[in-house]
């Protein structure tokens, strides 16, 4: 291989690892999980655009509650809830049981949208000076803050 695709090749590689450093989060646990109530302050798709079908409707926004192995979701058409585990970075949910009620269209598509970013694995990071929490997956990103219980 040529010199100069070493050249190029090494400030991309520093870039990469400089960006992997400053995403760096503590670990988030059950306990931090479950010490709040999570609302939904912002939502993007994989384009990096809004995602207006996760905050359209009458209804608050997306609220997520942690309890021991046991995520609920609310304010979506229907409660939701379901098993997830967590491991050091990443976050699994189960399978969710809901409710089945009709409910407005946008608030139909919010809970499609949630129930579709969850169903997902999803790399968390919880940035300690904000207090937010970030679901991300290949969906987009999630942003939360602690709401009191």
């Amino acid at each position: 291989m040529s010199n100069s695709f070493f050249r190029r090749l090494l400030p991309a590689s520093l870039m990469l690892a400089m960006m992997a450093g400053c995403s760096s989060t503590p670990d988030v646990s059950p306990s931090l999980l479950a010490q709040h109530d999570w609302t939904l302050v912002d939502a993007t798709d994989a384009d990096g655009h809004l995602d207006a079908s996760l905050q359209g409707g009458s209804k608050p926004p997306v609220l997520l509650t942690f309890q021991e192995q046991r995520l609920g979701v609310r304010n979506a058409c229907n409660n939701m809830g379901g098993d997830y585990k967590l491991s050091t970075d990443k976050l699994e949910v189960g399978n969710l049981m809901q409710t089945m009620m009709a409910c407005e269209s946008e608030l139909m598509a919010r809970e499609s949208a949630i129930k579709t970013r969850l169903q997902e694995p999803l790399r968390v990071q919880y940035d300690a000076a904000t207090s937010r929490l970030t679901l991300i997956n290949d969906a987009g990103v999630m942003v939360f803050e602690p709401v009191d219980k």
